[in-house]
């Protein structure tokens, strides 16, 4: 009989039975279908769809199968479950493509590889990660393909490489990388095999940030085929886009806030979040049209409140798609989401706190503090 309630027991049994992948499909389903029916209004950049590529560390209940399957850190005192995470993020268009979840030691670079092996990544995508990614096994992946994938890595300043740039005084230069031994042993998994004396053509491009502090950046996008130097400080800035999606993700979606206490009930947060984090975004694209069209005159553009319209979505989104009366629930939702638009002060920044690698995350997790709905 429709309608009635089951016991605790009864949910927690029934959706063991749920496959995490399912949630990872539907996102894909989602994303897939917004650029089939965007076409050409999918933005951008000189063709090519910006992926900012990050990772991030998730707290977890800190119980003996999470423990035992995701791992974490300790010290003296106490012990803190942690899973790793993996975004290739739109930040163009807000949408989430791959997101990755394994156990706390797996590493970002090893997720980031396996996207890259796996053939996903497409011939208009241009991928951007952080100093982390900076050595010659991640460039080697990105170029040995079929198609070349394009990128943009920041480097690390204590690179040798980055050094002789920065006292060349050069504003861009091409360069060849050699391995080092724990790159060839590393390329060697995928099938690479290279020698020592195995160079790798790259581009270094020095910007400088609003700070005055001055960066490096690699790549093999060639000043030859009209990519200058000045466009640079702009493109990589959007990376930024990745870790306020993640930020969204654990302060407004509360990510960290898990409805179960195993790993399969963790990895289908995970993905549903990441789900649910989409269809936020691409609800309220026609409202910030709406307001950008009516609010044209004001001191500084304005936005959607991502807060406030979540919390109208997570009331509505189950019944998106079990009602028949769709249309009229969209109505709603936008009229709410052009309501009460926050201003975009641009140019703004604050120093980054660096928090004990302990206690990374905002909250204590604790158990049942999400519904499991």
């Amino acid at each position: 009989m429709s309608g009635l309630p089951c016991s605790v027991a009864a949910f927690s049994l029934q959706r063991m039975k749920l496959n995490p992948s399912f949630f990872y499909s539907w996102n894909m389903v989602l994303w897939m279908n917004f650029y089939a029916e965007y076409g050409n209004k999918v933005k951008r950049w000189k063709g090519f769809r910006v992926l900012g590529c990050d990772g991030s560390n998730i707290s977890l209940v800190n119980r003996p199968e999470l423990q035992k399957y995701f791992g974490g850190q300790s010290n003296q005192t106490s012990s803190f479950v942690v899973a790793k995470t993996f975004y290739c993020y739109d930040v163009l268009n807000k949408m989430i493509l791959f997101p990755q979840i394994a156990p706390y030691r797996y590493g970002e670079l090893r997720m980031a590889c396996g996207i890259i092996e796996s053939g996903v990544i497409q011939e208009d995508m241009l991928l951007i990660f952080d100093r982390y990614f900076s050595n010659y096994k991640m460039v080697a992946l990105l170029q040995f393909q079929e198609r070349p994938i394009k990128y943009v890595i920041r480097v690390n300043e204590n690179l040798n490489i980055a050094k002789h740039f920065l006292y060349s005084r050069k504003q861009s230069t091409e360069i060849k990388l050699f391995p080092s031994p724990a790159s060839i042993d590393g390329l060697k998994q995928y099938g690479y095999i290279v020698q020592k004396d195995t160079p790798i053509k790259v581009r270094l491009i020095r910007i400088k940030l609003s700070s005055g502090k001055t960066e490096i950046l690699m790549t093999n996008l060639w000043e030859e085929e009209g990519y200058k130097v000045s466009e640079f400080k702009a493109l990589y800035s959007k990376r930024w886009g990745v870790e306020s999606n993640i930020d969204f993700q654990k302060n407004i979606l509360q990510l960290e806030s898990w409805s179960g206490l195993t790993p399969i009930s963790v990895m289908q947060d995970f993905y549903a979040t990441v789900f649910v984090s989409n269809l936020h975004f691409l609800l309220i694209k026609q409202a910030q049209k709406t307001i950008d069209d009516i609010m044209i005159n004001k001191k500084y553009p304005m936005q959607v409140n991502n807060n406030k319209a979540f919390g109208k979505i997570k009331e509505n989104l189950i019944f998106l798609f079990v009602r028949e009366d769709v249309p009229e629930i969209l109505r709603t939702l936008h009229a709410y989401f052009i309501r009460s638009p926050l201003p975009i002060r641009k140019n703004r920044s604050f120093p980054r706190i660096r928090k004990n690698p302990m206690s990374k995350s905002k909250f204590r997790t604790f158990t049942n503090y999400k519904p499991a709905y």
